[in-house]
């Protein structure tokens, strides 16, 4: 006996419907901002604690690994010539191509924060006004420069040579740290950040808020989740009305009263189950040879950036 499922059951739910009168509606703007934040959370969740498993510097030992970083961000702070970023910027490429991390899909998202926090910030500086020199691009011409409070306004206006090279410097040097700490992310679970922390001293009150507030974000956002699920459910009519607007701005305190409520239970737990606020390491991974080699090659790798 054949079973006949209807067509709507077996269609993918998209972001968009069809109204009565065929006409396409878009997913409402809460609708889409809170489905894309939580497949966000997840998907962070889940690459968090499984995700880098089957890469190649996962199995590297998180003291090696975690010392590595911050000496490479340190020797990527003290470079100061545009070749050594550059250099950098090419090891990089090569760490991300060894550890088989998917290069295009990180570099969209170290590509947008260079460029808001490494560009859009240092733009100013390519003027002869902040950074003086050899005007390249003439912007402004006025017919005497002015003084304004302790601030000296040339005549012509520009993007300057120096200018050039200055910003492009900076830029070079944020990507290359975004890029560093993206892979130090991508390749590392959460539990070898926190031993390379770890048995680097760092404090174990310091590592327990890291923990815990990790944890919150995702208890936080499941709650937003389910409770705004619970309601929608429960409510008919597009979610723009002012109406049901109205009932989920006075949903927000008890969201935060219910997420408050379960981290503290969280909280009491951990101290049934002994917690004594120490960060205890069950097992360390042993030195191995390639261990030390991956160390020798990061160590050259950061003398070659900071004295070029």
């Amino acid at each position: 006996m054949s079973i006949h499922v209807p067509a709507f059951l077996t269609e993918e739910n998209t972001s968009e419907s069809v109204s009565g009168t065929g006409r396409k509606q878009r997913m409402p703007f809460l609708d889409k901002t809170l489905k894309a934040v939580a497949g966000t959370v997840k998907t962070m969740y889940i690459h968090s604690e499984t995700g880098a498993r089957d890469k190649l510097l996962y199995r590297i030992n998180p003291l090696v690994k975690f010392f590595s970083f911050i000496f490479f961000i340190v020797a990527i702070s003290l470079a100061h010539s545009i070749e050594s970023q550059l250099i950098a910027t090419g090891l990089i490429a090569s760490f991300y191509l060894i550890s088989g991390i998917s290069y295009r899909f990180v570099y969209r998202k170290i590509l947008v924060l260079a460029c808001v926090f490494g560009l859009l910030i240092f733009l100013p500086a390519l003027l002869n006004v902040i950074t003086p020199g050899k005007i390249v691009l003439p912007l402004l011409h006025f017919q005497r420069e002015f003084h304004w409070w302790i601030y000296k306004i040339p005549a012509s206006i520009g993007i300057t040579e120096e200018g050039v090279y200055v910003v492009s410097r900076l830029f070079l040097r944020v990507f290359n740290s975004i890029s560093l700490a993206m892979l130090y992310v991508y390749s590392s679970s959460f539990s070898q950040i926190t031993k390379g922390m770890k048995v680097f001293f760092i404090p174990d009150t310091f590592l327990m808020i890291m923990t815990l507030a990790y944890k919150f974000i995702f208890i936080l956002s499941k709650t937003i989740e389910e409770t705004y699920l619970a309601l929608r459910s429960r409510l008919a009519g597009n979610v723009k009305s002012a109406s049901i607007r109205s009932i989920i701005s006075g949903r927000v305190f008890f969201i935060f009263r219910r997420s408050q409520r379960q981290y503290e239970q969280t909280y009491a737990a951990m101290i049934s189950r002994g917690y004594t606020w120490e960060v205890k390491l069950l097992r360390q991974k042993k030195f191995r040879i390639a261990d030390g080699v991956v160390l020798l090659v990061c160590v050259g790798s950061g003398l070659v950036i900071i004295f070029v």
